[in-house]
């Protein structure tokens, strides 16, 4: 996957989660935001959890493919393959394969910018609670 694909979906992901925007609070904000935090706490922990579920899935049909591209290789193909040949030429150039392995790409991508957004609201309630402490102090 090339580096401004990655960037795409990432920057994909920003638009429809604006999470940087979201986790940036005020004196005049602060409680709504304190208010809304466990929200966006829970919903993007499930979100995380729900795509690392897919990415699971993903990693489960993989090794399926896997096994009935060697099969193909060992016993279709009409050149004569030994098992090291297969696992070391045959599985890792296999367009198929491959395909897969892009799509697993791309759902890590998306698992690691909820895993993100989930910590990032955890520790925006934090800083929210450190913020409201120095104020007091004032």
């Amino acid at each position: 996957m090339k580096e401004e694909e990655i960037k795409e979906i990432g920057e994909a992901l920003l638009k429809e989660h604006p999470i940087d925007e979201m986790v940036k609070f005020s004196e005049l904000d602060i409680q709504d935001k304190l208010r809304e935090n466990d929200f966006y706490v829970v919903k993007y922990r499930d979100i995380y959890h729900e795509e690392l579920a897919k990415l699971d899935r993903l990693n489960d049909l993989i090794e399926k493919l896997i096994g009935i591209r060697y099969k193909f290789y060992r016993f279709e193909d009409n050149h004569e393959w030994t098992k090291p040949e297969i696992e070391k030429f045959c599985i890792p150039s296999d367009r198929k394969v491959l395909q897969a392995k892009e799509l697993i790409r791309k759902q890590e991508i998306r698992v690691r910018f909820f895993e993100m957004a989930w910590k990032a609201f955890e520790k925006q309630s934090w800083n929210m609670k450190m913020f409201l402490e120095t104020l007091k102090g004032y």
